[in-house]
Formats: structure tokens, sequence, C-alpha cells
């Protein structure tokens, strides 16, 4: 059963297209150039949402389903982080599927909220395999240092070229990251309808993202998160691979994501380990 259940939530599917040839290109595609029109810079906007004066601050650490507690989210595992072996394939599990459940059958329609304040980063439209889905980025610098000493986070590694199984465009996505500055990316995938935030959207923690469903590639309603470490400020136009609809843009930037290296899997359950 749970050979299955590695398959039933986003990543490869069983059978991986043709191989094709490529290599990513950090200098040309990943790093902002001088431009008369320079991209907004988003810092301002995250330290201004971190740092609101108020006599009772926000928690900067919140469940993703209501009521449920540490233990709550550990007994909610439906599928457990279960990273590849070699960092440049796209087998499962990246991430931690959590699913409600009554009496032993998984439930659709429960609220997903954010575990970090953030600003939008992605969102994804009904595309596979991700189906409906949000991803927020935050700054490393807006977590307690206490949390950051106590856990030994992935440093910058070389990009990485794809497994030849994968099929990777070789796109210029135009992305403009802040090398000099790591933020945690945190995706919600398989949600019951599209996600109503627009690129940029700075949310708090705690925030409503959707709600669980089994949209894109999961075979049981739940809600994936999967969690990267990356260089600041991107901002994803769409991830999509494995089905005909994915745009040669939509597939490279799945690529990035997923095996470049560019952007680092973190086990989410650093995170739920925090909450009470």
């Amino acid at each position: 059963m749970l050979s299955m259940l590695v398959w039933a939530c986003a990543g490869a599917p069983a059978e991986p297209q043709a191989s094709s040839s490529f290599t990513f290109q950090p200098t040309s595609v990943f790093t902002s150039s001088p431009s008369a029109t320079p991209a907004p810079s988003s810092t301002a906007t995250l330290e201004i949402s971190f740092l609101q004066p108020s006599a009772t601050p926000s928690p900067w650490l919140c469940s993703p389903l209501r009521g449920y507690s540490q233990a709550d989210l550990k007994a909610a595992v439906s599928n457990p982080f279960n990273p590849p072996a070699r960092a440049s394939s796209d087998d499962p599990h990246q991430a931690v599927d959590l699913a409600v459940t009554q009496d032993g059958i998984a439930m659709a329609g429960e609220p997903v909220y954010s575990i970090l304040a953030g600003q939008v980063a992605a969102v994804i439209v009904d595309h596979f395999p991700y189906g409906n889905a949000l991803m927020i980025e935050t700054p490393l610098k807006a977590l307690p240092d206490e949390w950051l000493a106590q856990h030994q986070l992935p440093t910058p590694a070389p990009t990485l070229p794809p497994h030849p199984a994968l099929t990777c465009p070789q796109v210029d996505l135009g992305l403009s990251l802040m090398n000099d500055r790591r933020s945690l990316y945190t995706l919600y995938a398989h949600m019951q309808t599209p996600v109503g935030y627009q690129l940029g959207k700075a949310l708090n923690c705690g925030a409503l993202l959707g709600y669980i469903g089994q949209s894109g590639n999961a075979l049981n309603p739940h809600v994936h998160i999967e969690i990267r470490l990356g260089p600041g400020g991107a901002r994803f136009q769409g991830l999509a691979h494995y089905e005909t609809r994915a745009s040669p843009a939509e597939m490279s930037a799945y690529c990035i994501w997923r095996v470049s290296g560019i952007f680092q899997l973190v086990d989410p359950m650093q995170l739920f380990d925090a909450l009470p």
C-alpha cells in the first residue's frame, strides 16, 4: 500500500517521459542582469509583513490544519518525507502528505493554512503534477535564531543536470534571484479549487490558503507540503510536467524547482516539530 501512496502525490509518474539532453546554466537563467527597468525588490514588503508593531505579535509558526498539534500532524501523515537517493532525480517522495480521515477514509474540504508568513512565489492552476497549488517564500532572516541554530539547513550547492528520464526544455525564465539572501519556499499542492492569490501577495502565518482536494497527481485527498531552501526573490509563473498541456516554460520551471539543486529539499517535519 505504501508503494502506491508514493505515486499518489506530486512527483514523477511511474513511467517517465523519454529522455532529452539539457544542462542548467545559472549564469544566464538564474542571475539577474542590469536593466533599465529592474524587477522590484520584495525585501521591504517582507520586512514590513514580519515586523508589524503589535501588542500581541503573530506567531512565527502555524499548523497547516485547523486545531492540529504537533502530535496530530504526525498522525495525519499519509506519505512521509522520502528524498531521492540522487539529488537530480525526480523520484518521490520530496514532501510530506497530510490527510484528514474519517473512519479511515481521507476527506476533502478541510481548510489548509500557511505554516509561515511570506509572499506568494507561485500559483498553479490545475496542472499536473501539483494540481491547484500555492508556493510561499519566507526569508531565513524572518525565522527565529533559536530554530535556525537547532537545524542544519543545506548550504548552496552547484547546479545539477537533470536525470535523463526527465524532459527539461532549456528556457530562460527571466528569474531574478537574490543569491546573497536565502529563503524557505513552501509549496502546498492538490488543493480542491484554484487558489485566489496573486504573485507577491503578503500572507501572515495561519492565512487560509485553500482546501484539501486531490487535484493533479493525487489518488486520494491530501495536502502535499514541499519545502525547499534557495535564493531569495524567486517568482514562478507556473510549474508543470508529465502532461501535454505543460508549456516549455512550465516544464523548465518545474525542473529548476525539483532537480536543479538550486532549491534544496528541507524535511517539513523540522518545522512541525517546533509546534506545541
